[in-house]
């Protein structure tokens, strides 16, 4: 479980969302925590997440672990909490249960609208964090914990993009199936799961083989044989698989080709 510590502080979420000064911190603070845990743990990984708590806790964050927070963190971390308090901030738990909260100088938005208002937030947090995580990507190499998060099944892996494969496939095998009528010794798909921080990696069946499809994390990649730093493309030669310059694979990530 992770401790007790946010990455913002109340007044700030306030003045950069323009949040009223009315709300009380002790309804702010659980769903920033909240938000931190669920979007920005998973963001960073929990051996880097663990370690900027660390950070704040005994005030010995570096240059770096505060551009980090302040630059990249920040901003995805508000308007994820932004986008869970629509609906908690209209309910509340009292002695009775769960009541709805009425305004006397306003009209109470409907459950469709807060479901809008949730979804419009959670699309501005979306764009932010995936700045993050480019950002991390660009620049894993000062940030040792975040491609070491550490072992135990309670390890939490960084995330990629919003979308990961639920399986693990441990390294590569092959499958063999037909495509438009094609038999299936002619046409193969072979699997990569990545063990974290590759940027490059041997899959020896390619070898002299034709490409037809290349994934990964479920989108289609342009094949080429030159370097690139190109996000589009993957560098395949020989079966020698090489990522866009500065790019780097995450644990799990899984990549995918057809060939013949």
């Amino acid at each position: 479980m992770s401790k007790n510590i946010i990455f913002i502080t109340e007044q700030l979420f306030k003045e950069r969302t323009g949040a009223s000064n009315a709300i009380d911190g002790k309804q702010l603070f659980p769903m920033i925590k909240v938000a931190q845990d669920i979007h920005i743990q998973p963001t960073l990984g929990s051996g880097l997440y663990l370690r900027l708590q660390d950070g704040i806790d005994n005030d010995d964050l570096n240059n770096d672990e505060k551009n980090l927070i302040d630059n990249y963190i920040t901003d995805a971390l508000i308007w994820f909490t932004m986008s869970m308090l629509p609906m908690v901030m209209g309910y509340q738990l009292f002695s009775k249960g769960f009541l709805q909260k009425t305004s006397e100088e306003g009209n109470a938005p409907s459950r469709a609208d807060l479901e809008l208002i949730e979804a419009k937030y959670k699309s501005m947090a979306e764009f932010y964090n995936k700045r993050l995580i480019k950002f991390l990507q660009e620049n894993y190499g000062l940030y040792e914990l975040y491609l070491n998060p550490g072992s135990g099944v309670d390890v939490i892996f960084p995330t990629k993009q919003g979308y990961s494969s639920p399986f693990y496939l441990g390294g590569y095998y092959e499958r063999t199936h037909a495509l438009n009528g094609a038999s299936a010794t002619t046409i193969q798909t072979v699997y990569y799961t990545a063990t974290g921080g590759e940027t490059s990696f041997s899959v020896s069946v390619l070898e002299n083989k034709t490409i037809l499809v290349a994934m990964r994390s479920g989108l289609g990649k342009v094949v080429t044989k030159n370097p690139t730093n190109d996000t589009g493309f993957l560098q395949i030669v020989d079966g020698l698989v090489t990522l866009p310059i500065g790019d780097v694979a995450m644990a799990g990530e899984l990549f995918s080709f057809v060939y013949r």
